[in-house]
């Protein structure tokens, strides 16, 4: 009943924000596999590594970053560590996201003039300033600025992610026990909300050409904050913005159900959507349940998420090759490109036990291809310049799969088909 009603308030915020205008970046969203690759340092380390940037099916990199090493004295800027990265991936031909971590990884000499701060020790010890602390805020939307200010126009960066001071500067959760408590600093899901806020606005402002992100978590044991800030971003950043999740396991759909259903609202309504993996794949299989890695990226695709972030080594490692190579994902089209595109394909019944009838209204069809949620080709039909064909997949199988149509102008259409047995 809960998931129910949120599904109407979300609905409800959509179907208010048609009217407002926002600005499109000039290229489609990033989608696809991506490195969650190690962050870059002031020590040389960097995001784009050789081994994977020169993997041909990865797409772009993550580079974290954090904000003591960008802005090592106030209003004095090292912007080497993201050039020295966005020239790595040009190279080889990638693109990246861009991520600049605060919380523990604030600068020291924010305290200096006065920010309020918590300290914690699990799952690590650090420092974070308080979200809501005034001067915080003033630094670190300084700093957002001067960042857009800088990298605006840069196309080489796809998506920007939104950060704010958290227990590890990139994820949304705060420390459980912190000193001093909560209770003896004021703290309020509101004042939370207030900052995230406000910082998505300054972000909204700096990156006008780019894709906008962050992740979602449970805030202080409650969902309310990831549920308003939600809200918030789809009704005042428009249609470049998506959700994301850090924590992509099959296990953690369930540990996070408020969390995973903002993603899947964001899947089905914006034009973006991505996950993080939450563990190795190679190393830690187990941390994903039953099937591992190859099934959480499984259930990312059957939920329309379609930019996955995959961890380094299990990239490098070779074993996932075949799997990423050939993984096809079809993010939900916006309403415009519905109705030039889509509206002409129509596939009737669907879901279907056998047989799908597929139609196109202005064109004919020279190509169908069914593809399967690893990305494995399991049927094929070429040369039938027709406008329409039936299509028999056969008995005895089931699940979701991807239509690919290819039109006489060599237009290529993809669309979900579900055939239960």
């Amino acid at each position: 009943m809960i998931q129910t009603i949120k599904k109407i308030i979300l609905g409800t915020l959509i179907l208010c924000s048609t009217n407002l205008i926002f600005a499109q970046p000039n290229y489609p969203a990033p989608t696809g596999v991506w490195c969650s690759c190690p962050p870059t340092t002031g020590i040389g380390n960097g995001s784009v590594d050789p081994a994977v940037a020169s993997k041909s099916y990865v797409n772009g990199i993550l580079v974290r970053v954090v904000w003591k090493d960008i802005e090592p004295v106030d209003d004095t800027y090292n912007w080497s560590l993201i050039d020295d990265q966005i020239t790595a991936a040009i190279s080889y031909g990638k693109k990246i996201s861009l991520a600049v971590g605060g919380g523990p990884n604030t600068p020291q000499w924010l305290y200096g003039l006065g920010a309020n701060s918590i300290s914690y020790s699990l799952p690590f010890s650090g420092t974070m300033p308080i979200p809501w602390d005034a001067v915080f805020l003033d630094k670190w939307t300084d700093f957002i600025s001067e960042l857009g200010s800088r990298y605006q126009n840069d196309t080489t960066i796809q998506l920007v992610y939104i950060t704010n001071s958290s227990q590890n500067g990139f994820e949304m959760q705060i420390p459980y026990n912190p000193t001093p408590s909560y209770t003896s600093i004021g703290y309020t899901d509101q004042l939370v909300i207030d900052s995230w806020t406000q910082i998505m606005d300054v972000y909204n402002a700096a990156f006008p050409n780019h894709y906008l992100t962050n992740d979602f978590h449970p805030v202080n044991t409650s969902d309310a904050v990831a549920d308003s800030v939600y809200n918030y971003a789809i009704v005042n950043l428009g249609s470049r913005y998506g959700a994301n999740a850090w924590w992509w396991t099959q296990n953690n759909t369930s540990v996070y159900p408020s969390q995973y259903a903002i993603l899947q609202h964001s899947a089905n309504s914006n034009a973006f959507s991505g996950i993080q993996m939450a563990a190795s794949g190679v190393t830690n299989p187990s941390n994903f349940g039953t099937g591992g890695m190859p099934e959480a990226l499984n259930l990312a695709i059957s939920n329309n998420v379609c930019y996955w972030e995959i961890w380094n080594n299990d990239i490098t490692d070779g074993s996932f090759d075949l799997l990423l190579a050939n993984a096809v994902c079809s993010p939900i089209l916006g309403v415009e490109e519905i109705s030039d595109i889509e509206n002409n394909l129509a596939i009737f019944p669907n879901p279907s036990q056998k047989i799908f009838t597929i139609t196109l209204k202005n064109n004919f069809i020279e190509e169908i291809e069914v593809i399967n949620e690893l990305g494995q080709p399991i049927f094929r039909k070429e040369n039938l310049n027709n406008s329409q064909y039936m299509l028999d997949i056969g008995n005895n199988i089931d699940g979701i799969f991807f239509l690919k149509v290819t039109d006489d102008k060599k237009t290529i259409s993809y669309r979900k088909i579900i055939l239960k047995k």
